[in-house]
């Protein structure tokens, strides 16, 4: 199951407007200073305060289990609900479950929507109560990747305030964050979560643990105390907040421009928490959360699940970094070493050139921290790399997409572009033109996988404008920013040799 999300922004730093569909494949093209890092950050700080809703007291929703996985009968225990909150649930449900065949709901899906109205209310309590957990957690995000929301808002005659709106079509979700020029902080000025179809998945041994319970009784052959019923109101409020988060990326990872330097950071982070010495503690943000990645990894915990991701993370490696960049874990080293191997030998990676720095952090979060189903932000992929190493990213790029890692970048490579293009062509290409390439069906691309926005400023609007770029299925991406440059060169170029004659 798949969803659409949306992300808008008003009167956002430098951007006056501009709204962006998050395709499989996102890509942002413009000049500098229009906004771009501006838009990436932001989709980075929406889709990263998901990860920080409390589900409750004393726990975090995984959205990587099934929502009533997650939960064994002592976890619901703890979840203790007012009895003017369950006993209307329960004698609702005492009603409804005696018509019902739980021998077919354990083969189906059981919809909240289905369920008596006090059930459908529970749920919806819980999907908006989470709707405002996610503000508290968005605030924390802004603060720490912007710094005061006052100073975020582009001062303009037209407007004196700035906006957020995230909106997923399935299951329906739309919130829209203010402020106002002056306030301390984003308010919440809308939020619509539609929980009555949250389901529940019918298989569930917890669910059905307790609807058998409850079945049980009404049938007068066994007697089961109130708290199997508040377990089983905790279940229901637990569908309603899993419906908050369903379809949205597993996790979000940014990694910024100037990777290179930032890997040198690591090993200076890395050497001061061995010696008790934290000297970075005023770090925050993407930068602290770029580092503090790279301090967690663990070549222990690859992702060999995920075949077609660790193919894909391969493929980068042959093709672009020409060999492999790996944690050395070593004896006798005082904390994992970053080190890229090659038939030559193995080098540590601050030893290596400034195109295997870049993609270290990029393929070690590949290999050991992102999976299917998570996003990453790449600013600037290209950096640092010949243009026919940037070809093969480009392909290595489409082989994440391919694998279920949605990818966003900001690029000023016309290669990138133009690899992009050649690949959204292939599905029309002859066998025998994709055999001489040396394509393969991962390197496929289709049009409704890709979104591209060309981020440019507008003088009536006194700010960047990000207009969407149409993806056709012959030409690809119609982008022609890069082609009025390469023209003015070649105008140029004839000038002066005219000049001469």
């Amino acid at each position: 199951e798949t969803a659409m999300l949306t992300i808008s922004v008003k009167n956002f730093g430098p951007i006056a407007e501009g709204t962006v569909d998050l395709k499989p494949l996102t890509i942002f093209v413009g000049p500098s200073n229009t906004g771009k890092s501006y838009m990436a950050t932001a989709v980075y700080t929406l889709l990263k305060a998901f990860e920080q809703v409390p589900v409750n007291s004393y726990g975090f929703y995984n959205r990587r289990l099934s929502s009533l996985a997650w939960f064994q009968p002592q976890d619901l225990r703890e979840m203790r609900f007012k009895r003017e909150v369950a006993v209307p649930v329960l004698e609702s449900l005492r009603r409804w479950v005696d018509g019902v065949n739980l021998s077919a709901m354990a083969n189906n899906d059981a919809l909240i929507c289905d369920m008596p109205k006090e059930v459908q209310e529970l749920a919806q309590s819980s999907a908006d109560s989470a709707a405002t957990d996610y503000l508290v957690s968005l605030r924390n995000g802004i603060q720490d990747n912007f710094g005061k929301v006052s100073e975020l808002i582009r001062i303009s005659p037209q407007l004196e305030s700035l906006s957020l709106m995230l909106n997923r079509d399935a299951p329906a979700l739309s919130m829209n964050f203010e402020a106002t020029y002056g306030a301390s902080e984003l308010e919440l000025v809308r939020a619509n979560v539609d929980a009555t179809g949250a389901f529940v998945q019918g298989s569930d041994p917890v669910f059905l643990y307790y609807l058998s319970s409850l079945k049980e009784e009404i049938a007068g052959r066994r007697l089961r105390q109130l708290e199997n019923y508040y377990n089983l109101t905790a279940a229901l409020s637990e569908a309603g907040t899993a419906e908050f988060f369903r379809n949205l990326p597993m996790a979000t990872h940014y990694f910024p421009a100037a990777r290179s330097g930032l890997m040198e950071g690591y090993k200076s982070v890395s050497s001061a928490i061995v010696r008790r010495r934290v000297p970075v503690v005023n770090l925050k943000g993407i930068t602290a959360n770029f580092l503090g990645d790279l301090l967690i990894l663990d070549w222990r915990t690859t992702n060999r699940q995920y075949e077609a991701l660790n193919e894909a993370v391969k493929f980068v490696e042959r093709n672009v970094a020409g060999g492999v960049i790996d944690l050395d874990d070593s004896p006798g080293l005082p904390y994992p070493e970053i080190v890229y191997e090659t038939t030559v030998g193995k080098f540590p990676v601050n030893h290596t050139s400034s195109m295997v720095s870049e993609l270290a952090p990029i393929i070690l979060f590949l290999k050991y921290l992102a999976g299917k189903g998570d996003t990453l932000i790449l600013e600037e992929p290209e950096s640092h790399l010949h243009p026919a190493a940037q070809r093969q990213l480009a392909r290595g790029i489409v082989r994440l997409v391919n694998a279920g890692v949605k990818v966003m970048i900001t690029t000023h490579s016309d290669i990138i572009i133009s690899q992009v293009n050649n690949l959204l062509a292939l599905r029309q290409a002859s066998p025998e033109l994709i055999a001489e390439g040396g394509f393969e069906p991962e390197d496929f691309l289709r049009e409704d996988q890709v979104g591209a926005y060309l981020f440019r400023y507008n003088h009536e609007l006194a700010g960047s404008e990000v207009v969407p770029l149409e993806i056709d299925p012959d030409t690809g991406i119609d982008e022609d920013e890069f082609a009025t440059v390469f023209e003015a060169i070649y105008d140029e170029s004839i000038s002066l040799q005219r000049d001469r004659n």
